[in-house]
């Protein structure tokens, strides 16, 4: 039977934009498709299959954000606590013109990438970009820990005053951070303890195992090859960090336990509290996650979603008006790894879908046209 998501996904294969392509999509607890196609290798023969692993590089910030939204919830700090109290290293942090940034950047500004902490390609002017390029900041790649990411962030100049801009970036590695400092316990404990067990993700951790068989884009994709594949390659003796911007490491199965928290409001084994239902996180905090959080006329993330999303806590949000790129219904929460995986959730509908695939050179294109498939 071929359906335009069938067709999307074969194509995407035939075309050699990825080896192969795992993709769920649920509403309301029902699956409404579940597809495994293509290879694990570009070089090998091994068909792909639920229980291979992706790096699934930004769909860990949503992640670490809920996680930090569950500690708000426990009292344990606030969303407009200023980042520098949790981590003083972040104190008297100063813009491009030299002045201090008062206020400075808080836990919100963080989740919505308003703080000023950008990825070089995002930094608009060329002199301030050289700066945070010559940075080399690296977060998840061994060689770097928290203490060396905090203090580069320190002596760079903020990219914009916090909160005046969406600026993409270590935002959310900064986040893994607060986590780390507030609960005392490295990233990846503090994600099993609050997230990964109450879920079942049982393979979901910050690094790879020997030999192990993870999900690999073509050689012509070279970009992945430099950007991805280090990702979760610790290496005995260097330094190292959990990186809550981009280093996990999942599977379908794993990641979609998590799409469906989002899809049930914050609730596990259950919409609304029912019976055998969980609430990991309060409903007055998920309907701040899922909102627009945004001031007006500060921009948002088109350049990952095109035209007419927001943004709310560690998720883009589409608004209730203006053109879409894609066919997106208000509400709906959507974001994307660099290498090749993509999130929707549309929690009204309790409706969700999940790609995994290794495609960074194509990758906008197929997320886009992943989800128009998906409204076929």
């Amino acid at each position: 039977m071929t359906t335009p998501v069938l067709d999307l996904l074969h194509h995407q294969i035939a075309a050699r934009h990825c080896p192969g392509a795992l993709l769920l999509v649920e509403r309301a607890g029902q699956v409404l498709a579940r597809h495994a196609l293509g290879r694990i290798h570009p070089d090998a023969d091994a068909p792909l299959h639920a229980g291979v692993r992706f790096r699934i590089a930004s769909l860990t910030k949503p992640v670490v954000t809920v996680a930090v939204l569950m500690q708000v919830d426990a009292g344990l700090l606030d969303l407009d606590t200023p980042v520098g109290e949790i981590l003083p290293a972040l104190r008297g942090l100063r813009l491009a013109d030299g002045s201090l940034a008062v206020p400075g950047p808080t836990v919100r500004d963080l989740m919505r990438h308003t703080a000023g902490f950008a990825y070089p390609q995002e930094v608009p002017h060329a002199a301030l970009r050289a700066a945070w390029t010559a940075a080399a900041l690296a977060p998840g790649r061994a060689g770097v820990d928290g203490a060396r990411l905090l203090a580069g962030l320190a002596a760079l100049p903020l990219v914009n005053a916090p909160g005046a801009a969406f600026r993409y970036g270590y935002s959310t590695d900064v986040l893994g951070l607060v986590v780390e400092a507030i609960d005392g316990v490295p990233l990846a404990t503090a994600l099993q303890r609050r997230l990964f067990g109450p879920l079942g993700m049982r393979h979901t951790s910050f690094e790879t195992g020997p030999g192990e068989p993870l999900a690999t884009a073509f050689a012509a994709d070279a970009a992945w090859h430099a950007t991805v594949a280090p990702i979760g390659q610790r290496q005995a003796g260097a330094a190292w960090m959990d990186s809550g911007g981009g280093g996990l490491i999942s599977t379908l199965d794993d990641y979609a336990a998590f799409a469906r928290l989002l899809a049930d409001g914050g609730v596990v084994g259950g919409p609304g509290g029912a019976a055998g239902g969980q609430r990991l996180l309060s409903e007055r905090l998920f309907a701040a996650l899922s909102r627009n959080q945004l001031a007006d006329g500060v921009d948002g993330p088109a350049g990952y979603t095109g035209p007419g999303f927001g943004f709310g806590l560690g998720l883009a949000v589409r608004h209730d008006w203006g053109p879409s790129a894609m066919p997106c219904t208000a509400g709906e929460l959507t974001w994307s790894g660099i290498s090749g995986t993509a999130l929707f959730v549309q929690p009204r509908e309790r409706w969700f879908a999940v790609l995994m695939s290794a495609n960074m050179a194509s990758r906008m294109m197929a997320r886009m046209a992943l989800r128009r498939a998906l409204a076929a």
